[in-house]
């Protein structure tokens, strides 16, 4: 078959680090192609390649089958190139309309009732819906990456590189996206997917690349391979997960009564929710986006207030108590979005450490910060999922962004924790990243803590979580006896199906 991508021999460095080394890639006219690998593989900078947004030290690219050479990204999109990377372009103060048409805007005159009929038409061919006029800092991360998508359309984008794209969709959401890929793809689009998850690729895509340490180790027929293959060759050695073990629960830890919460409409996003957490357990939290998970780990935080209901943290009232005591008192947070919630990215590794746990001995002195402890944190951080850095004093934005979500993560499990609130945790990481992650979590409970994990894949949630909870229209509910660990029993307890 044609190949509508060919690069050959593509090498790029970042001063005396090569990111890739004499990588061939290869990609069919209408199909969708994976490439998967560990952080750190080289993935993202071979995409940024093919985008134009880097220009490569050594090799060539050829696009449909003539040999080109970006000066830049817009280089790049005039032929169709289109790039959603994971970390969004979405300019919050404009309306979702506006995000959409922004720099592919083509004349001075834009009527804005023909505009939204065809964002609709194109939406509605993914089996996406947006109010258009409603401005963007309204969305969800989920929604924000939908739009990103609709983007490439809106730019007649042949060529569609979607990097991690299902990292904030659920399971039906994420089922929903690869059947609209599929059928761009049957009307002659090339469609690129870089993503961590093993199962989509086996599932969905026809062709799998993988790299590894910077170079290809495998390019493969997905038909003929498998997923235990597949973490084998990302990896380099045959991946082994921890044989589960029964949880042995302990005193209730979170005990959540009736909450009710509005959410940023000023509509009611939780409607009652009642659950309760003990020492020892990790805990699931399985939904459809928008069925109040955001607004359920605000609430347990102290980030968003709690209209009615009770809120009980390790036998204590807490429904009005502040964040910061919250922290103080041994809750940790995985932020759902790091950027947003988890970071500063001007600040350096070491002051990042200690966000959020800046009042926590040993971290004071009386009134002053101790700042060898702050140090030897942030060394802890850094260490305890091998995070990539340059220096513990260097910018969190130095980081990639599978780096940064370990050092997110690692930072929940210090000093103490006694309840770890996981907001899609291995969110960007690769195998051996979640598998870490996860082990990490069920030790911290092991210890007298608890955890509730909140994921749009289930099939983690399933794998990782001693039970599964559900969020549905604002309520929480617990599956039957007997359908604890039911897919298709949980699956319709998420969309409401009794």
């Amino acid at each position: 078959m044609t190949p509508a991508v060919r690069m050959t021999g593509i090498t790029h460095r970042f001063g005396a680090l090569a990111a890739l080394e004499d990588v061939d890639f290869e990609v069919a006219v209408g199909s969708v192609h994976a490439l998967v690998g560990e952080n750190g593989a080289g993935k993202t900078t071979l995409m940024r390649v093919l985008y134009g947004a880097l220009q490569p030290t050594e090799g060539a690219l050829f696009v449909d089958e003539i040999e080109r050479r970006w000066r830049n990204s817009a280089d790049a999109i005039s032929h169709h190139i289109g790039m959603v990377s994971q970390h969004y372009s979405i300019i919050h103060e404009l309306t979702c309309l506006q995000n959409l048409v922004l720099g592919a805007e083509g004349s001075f005159l834009l009527p804005a009732d023909e505009m939204k009929k065809r964002a609709d038409h194109l939406a509605a061919k993914m089996g996406f819906e947006f109010d258009w006029d409603a401005e963007a800092s309204g969305l969800s991360p989920s929604a924000a990456q939908k739009l990103e998508i609709v983007k490439l359309l809106w730019r007649d984008s042949r060529i569609m590189i979607l990097d991690e794209p299902t990292a904030m969709l659920s399971p039906v959401d994420s089922d929903a996206l690869y059947i609209s890929l599929k059928q761009l793809a049957s009307e002659g689009a090339t469609v690129i997917v870089v993503t961590h998850r093993i199962p989509e690729v086996v599932q969905h895509c026809e062709r799998v690349t993988i790299l590894r340490g910077g170079k290809k180790v495998a390019d493969l027929r997905v038909s003929e391979t498998s997923a235990e293959l597949l973490a084998e060759l990302i990896v380099g050695h045959a991946v082994t997960r921890p044989a589960p073990t029964a949880p042995n629960p302990g005193a209730a830890v979170i005990e959540a009564q009736d909450l009710v919460v509005r959410g940023a409409r000023k509509d009611h996003a939780l409607k009652g929710a009642t659950f309760t957490i003990h020492s020892g357990e990790v805990v699931g939290l399985a939904g459809v986006d928008g069925n109040g998970q955001r607004e359920l780990f605000h609430a347990l935080i102290g980030t968003l207030p709690i209209e009615s209901g009770r809120l009980v943290f390790a036998g204590d009232e807490i429904t009005t108590t502040r964040a910061c005591t919250r922290l103080m008192e041994g809750m940790r947070l995985i932020p759902e979005d790091r950027h947003e919630e988890g970071v500063i990215q001007d600040w350096s590794l070491v002051d990042n450490a200690t966000l959020g746990l800046q009042r926590i001995p040993p971290l004071t002195n009386g009134p002053w910060s101790d700042l060898v402890a702050r140090r030897s944190l942030a060394q802890r951080v850094a260490d305890r999922f091998k995070t990539k850095h340059s220096g513990l004093y260097k910018s969190m934005r130095s980081l990639s962004g599978g780096n940064q979500q370990r050092f997110v993560a690692a930072r929940a499990l210090e000093l103490d924790p006694k309840l770890i609130l996981a907001f899609q945790p291995t969110r960007g990481l690769d195998v051996d990243g979640t598998a870490q992650v996860y082990a990490e979590i069920r030790n911290a409970c092991r210890n007298g803590a608890a955890a509730l994990v909140a994921s749009f894949d289930l099939d983690e949630l399933l794998e990782n979580c001693d039970r599964t909870l559900v969020i549905n229209n604002g309520r929480v509910f617990e599956p039957l006896t007997g359908q604890e660990r039911d897919r298709q029993a949980i699956g319709q307890l998420m969309v409401g199906a009794k």
